[in-house]
């Protein structure tokens, strides 16, 4: 096996699936960030006739190598074609089951490198036997594979079978050493820079847009995050070196100049564009210009992450008093808000953004149309918590 740093110059061509069978993503959301996730994701959409339609495992999304290496499946099997993630000690409490392949590629000193997929449907699938999600894996544990082999495939269910609420199915990817820990992992920066462009520019620009019915929360931990396969990485995330980065694309070295800021559009926040009265963006703390609504209106505000505070400074012609809109907390990633309709009168809009994430603002008639993400989800199969956990 190479060692890990070959992949700073030697990048594959190969992503782990076809760009035209996502509609979503986000990188690596290191532990400099507002809420860090150790991994990566892709999504796929629950109303695509492709699948809809499938039948067979091989009707589903392929999923490839993305380099030579040894195929490392868990021990005993079952654990790897009936993954349970148990997450009934969230309020709801929950629970779904996945199917994962390894792919040991790489070295650092002693200890291997492995790229994970992790197939997480996100389904309940008590109407299906528990040896359902074996047949969409086609390599064999200690397999010698070659970059671009298929591996498996990707089961994605149709709303039916979904679990409630904003959940939609993806692969959890990423570069974990080997018996280390949940969080001993590297971001997955061994791709070619087209691919990474092909990435940023999904994960940015959901090709189902931010209102699909396949939308799941954890997109929105690409948006606005720049182009990369890592965001605010530290030195223990950082594949090609001992240091921190805000960014993460080529060899670890280039990267020290990128930019990390995220950016927010306050056009696309969820009101159509010609009705706005007033949009803007920025970072940091500011108190904006005032605006003279002769009409009843309503604000999407849209943050990065926290802390975050955004209020209103009215004047209505008597007072002028300061009114709070909306409050992110800390330690939470992107978080988007529509307000309840307010009064006609003179109102500027002051943010807190002490960390310096981001944010954006939009106003439009209370009558105006929106949606936020999330708004046209199906209900789902079941509500969280049910069927009782295996």
């Amino acid at each position: 096996m190479p060692d890990l740093s070959y992949f700073a110059e030697n990048k594959s061509d190969r992503f782990l699936v076809d760009f035209e069978d996502v509609i979503a993503g986000h990188p690596h959301v290191g532990q400099r960030s507002p809420l860090p996730h150790n991994d990566s994701h892709i999504y796929f959409s629950n109303s695509d006739p492709r699948w809809l339609n499938a039948t067979e495992p091989s009707d589903y999304p392929p999923i490839y190598a993305v380099a030579d290496g040894i195929i490392q499946l868990a021990d005993p099997p079952f654990l790897y074609y009936y993954n349970v993630a148990d997450h009934t000690d969230s309020d709801p409490p929950w629970w779904h089951v996945g199917y994962t392949i390894g792919l040991r590629f790489a070295t650092v000193g002693k200890v291997n490198i492995d790229f994970l997929y992790g197939m997480e449907p996100y389904v309940i699938i008590q109407n299906k036997p528990k040896t359902f999600f074996k047949d969409f894996i086609i390599v064999e544990d200690n397999q010698h594979v070659k970059k671009g082999d298929v591996l498996g495939y990707m089961y994605v269910s149709p709303f039916s079978e979904r679990l409630a609420g904003p959940k939609s199915p993806h692969i959890a990817f990423g570069i974990l050493r080997d018996g280390q820990g949940q969080w001993d992992v590297y971001a997955p920066a061994i791709f070619t820079e087209d691919i990474v462009n092909q990435f940023g520019n999904l994960y940015r620009h959901p090709s189902e847009g931010w209102d699909s019915t396949s939308f799941g929360n954890d997109w929105s931990r690409g948006r606005g995050v720049p182009t990369g396969m890592g965001w605010m990485i530290d030195a223990e995330e950082n594949p090609f070196g001992d240091y921190p980065l805000d960014v993460l694309m080529y060899d670890g070295i280039r990267d020290k100049e990128l930019d990390g800021s995220a950016y927010l559009d306050s056009k696309t926040l969820g009101f159509n564009q010609g009705d706005t009265l007033a949009n803007f963006e920025g970072r940091g703390d500011t108190t904006s210009e005032t605006y003279q609504f002769d009409t009843d209106w309503r604000v999407i505000i849209a943050t990065i992450g926290g802390p975050a505070e955004f209020s209103a400074i009215i004047d209505d012609g008597y007072n002028q008093y300061s009114m709070s809109i909306y409050d992110q907390s800390p330690d939470q990633n992107f978080g988007i808000y529509a307000s309840p309709i307010m009064s006609p009168g003179s109102v500027a809009f002051e943010v807190s953004d002490p960390e310096n994430w981001g944010w954006a603002i939009a106003v439009a008639p209370a009558d105006a149309a929106y949606t936020l993400p999330g708004d046209n989800l199906p209900e789902g199969s079941c509500p969280p918590g049910c069927p009782p956990l295996p």
